[in-house]
């Protein structure tokens, strides 16, 4: 049975920072509260909606941050995102290519983010329609967010395989963890939104482009298992 590999997508698949950032801007222009150039929320992302906003906001007050304030932004980004994401959300150079040779050679492929389903699901067909994903999967109430391996196991049930059949490809240290405690296989991308101190710490492969990981991908005899220093889950 071919490996089937779960891609990440912000930072890994496609590059969406434009998109987020004039979301979030929008949202906390309107509330009154200053705005983050988009380097600075490249920095924020990787940990869900909700995780964004408040980091948006820690800068504005002494202390911990309101929680209707918190609730406003989110509510805010909500509002404006899903109409944000198509300014300058590309999918990086290769990444098509790579992953249509994927799925012709009998590799199951999937989807699984942070991000909120009611975006990721229109954003991977509108941005990545000819790729035949059978698991496009956004943060819902379903599951918990990643690094919880709720979500990652279910898609590997769904595709009647075992952990050990599967592999986790992201760009952060959540998507390490997602793979530890799953019990899959992990291989992490350098040109993401994490800084490689938080890559190495798994002691797996960090490919540097496209072309090394289309070559990692194929090699499956050698997809390593992660190694982490910080496992979130006994």
């Amino acid at each position: 049975m071919k490996t089937g590999f779960v891609f990440d997508l912000d930072g890994t698949l496609v590059d969406s920072i434009p998109g987020i950032a004039r979301g979030l801007n929008l949202a906390l222009k309107s509330l009154g509260y200053p705005e983050h150039s988009v380097n600075a929320i490249r920095g924020m992302v990787g940990r869900g909606a909700r995780e964004l906003c408040l980091a948006s906001l820690k800068g504005c007050f002494n202390g911990e941050v309101p929680e209707e304030a918190f609730e406003a932004v989110h509510r805010g980004f909500m509002r404006e995102y899903p109409h944000t994401w198509q300014d300058g959300t590309v999918p990086y150079p290769g990444i098509r290519e790579m992953l249509l040779e994927l799925a012709a050679a009998g590799h199951p492929l999937g989807v699984l983010s942070n991000k909120p389903h009611v975006v990721t699901g229109p954003l991977v067909r509108h941005i990545l329609p000819e790729v035949p994903f059978r698991e496009v999967m956004g943060f819902s109430e379903r599951f918990p967010r990643k690094p919880e391996p709720d979500s990652l196991l279910s898609i590997v049930r769904s595709w009647g395989m075992e952990p050990e059949q599967v592999c986790m490809v992201g760009d952060s240290a959540h998507d390490g963890n997602t793979a530890v405690n799953a019990g899959t296989r992990l291989v992490l991308v350098g040109w993401g939104y994490s800084s490689r101190a938080a890559l190495d710490v798994f002691r797996v492969p960090v490919c540097a482009s496209v072309t090394e990981l289309s070559a990692r991908l194929r090699d499956e005899d050698s997809l390593p298992f992660p190694v982490s220093a910080h496992r979130t889950i006994p």
